[in-house]
């Protein structure tokens, strides 16, 4: 049987799951496999900074070990990581040494809905490459 919704938790009651875009197939998997295809196998850090800008999102994403940031709400961000247990306590101090105020602080593992979001910004990027590159031509 075909599900065909944009209920994106719906997908974690299918066997299989596929992100279409534009009328191809980006992705056909099981969900939880397309999750731990995602840096760190899908796992993620939730910081709740205080007073978060774009330019404190920057200076996040400076961080050498980071591989994904997505803002997820008004104070907080979402951070994918090259491996979580070895490199949190060193995305940590970096925050502290930046005077990044940390208000919490979660590990967790990311949702079906949160790949689709990356699935699709990774698209997104790379259309956007190719159309600056046919305009510099």
């Amino acid at each position: 049987m075909f599900i065909i919704t944009h209920d994106l938790e719906a997908a974690l009651i299918c066997d299989k799951a596929a992100i279409l875009r534009q009328g191809r197939m980006l992705e056909f998997d099981e969900p939880q496999n397309l999750i731990r295809s995602l840096p760190s196998n899908g796992l993620l850090i939730r910081f709740t900074i205080d007073d978060l800008t774009q330019e404190k999102i920057e200076k996040i994403k400076e961080f050498p070990h980071i591989k994904k940031t997505l803002r997820v709400g008004n104070e907080v961000i979402e951070v994918f990581l090259d491996d979580i247990n070895k490199y949190l306590p060193e995305l940590v101090q970096y925050l502290i040494d930046n005077n990044l105020k940390i208000i919490s602080m979660s590990r967790d593992t990311a949702s079906f809905r949160r790949f689709f979001q990356i699935r699709i910004q990774e698209e997104e990027e790379k259309e956007n490459n190719l159309i600056n590159k046919e305009i510099t031509i």
